[in-house]
């Protein structure tokens, strides 16, 4: 059996009356880091979440398991050695905070346990991604997740952008997740690009020190510069009465080429406009070059 687990995404009574029996239950556990999962098992004890036998302490308790790590960067390897036997056993999947498979590995041991007819189940619990949008305040219209955003300038610039057309039936929400050192570029990308789009933009959610902004891109980076930045972030669009500005300052082909950049730096650009290859972008800008 497997069992996806979510965990709390900041505070520790959020963890579900069915997660801790599930973590009472588990034999193998498998974590995106295997020292945050013991911890988590030591901090539920220790809060008297977790109750145990009088005859047990959370360190026999946590000695009682086994603890595997299953993270973005091992799951291929960790799948192809996977012995479906081992799932003969009561396994568990817990992410570092929140629900596996949203922003988090999961998704992969699901489709195997399809694919193998191995019995599983997800647990509901603690996501960043629906205490955002409750707290946006912007009414229930169709929303899109993104998850983070590119980490490369040119790369977000880009999705930012594409966000703004995604051509739904009226009113729209998109949510994605930034990280604590990017969130003031964000907003300044957000702003140069959608200067007039609501947002509400909020960090550590269901923390002590959890905070909400609400505006444009420009007045919620001039607040945010007086707090502190730490934890992570959630922002929310409102694509609503804004939905057509970037049309406007969308960039064309022709304007590409008559930017003062070296020419690789134009076949990326070039590239991720079209479906060619930055190879081929190269050499077509080589020719435009031969013909002058």
């Amino acid at each position: 059996m497997l069992l996806l687990v979510p965990t709390p995404i900041g505070n520790l009574e959020d963890i579900t009356i069915r997660a801790l029996g599930a973590l009472k239950q588990a034999n193998i556990i498998l974590c995106e880091d295997t020292r945050v999962a013991k911890k988590l098992l030591e901090l539920l004890v220790s809060r008297s979440l977790l109750a145990l036998p009088a005859d047990m302490d959370s360190q026999v308790f946590i000695e009682s398991k086994q603890f595997l790590s299953f993270h973005s960067h091992n799951q291929d390897d960790f799948i192809a050695s996977l012995d479906k036997k081992i799932f003969n056993s009561c396994v568990l999947y817990l992410s570092d905070a929140g629900t596996p498979c949203i922003s988090d590995p999961g998704a992969k041991l699901i489709s195997y346990a399809i694919m193998n007819n191995i019995d599983f189940d997800i647990l509901p619990g603690a996501c960043a991604l629906n205490v955002a949008f409750c707290g946006s305040g912007i009414e229930s219209t169709p929303f899109v997740f993104l998850g983070f955003l590119p980490h490369k300038k040119l790369e977000r610039q880009n999705k930012i952008a594409q966000i703004a057309k995604l051509r739904m039936e009226g009113a729209y929400s998109v949510i994605c997740y930034e990280s604590p050192h990017r969130i003031l570029d964000t907003l300044e990308d957000i702003d140069s690009i959608l200067p007039s789009t609501y947002l509400s933009v909020q960090k550590e959610l269901t923390k002590l020190h959890q905070q909400r902004f609400y505006g444009k891109a420009r007045e919620i980076k001039e607040k945010i510069k007086t707090c502190s930045i730490r934890g992570e972030w959630v922002i929310v669009f409102d694509f609503t009465d804004s939905i057509c500005e970037v049309e406007e300052k969308a960039l064309h082909y022709e304007d590409v080429y008559m930017l003062d950049i070296p020419p690789k730096i134009k076949a990326k650009i070039l590239s991720k406009m079209s479906s060619r290859s930055t190879k081929q972008c190269y050499e077509e800008l080589l020719d435009k070059e031969r013909m002058k």
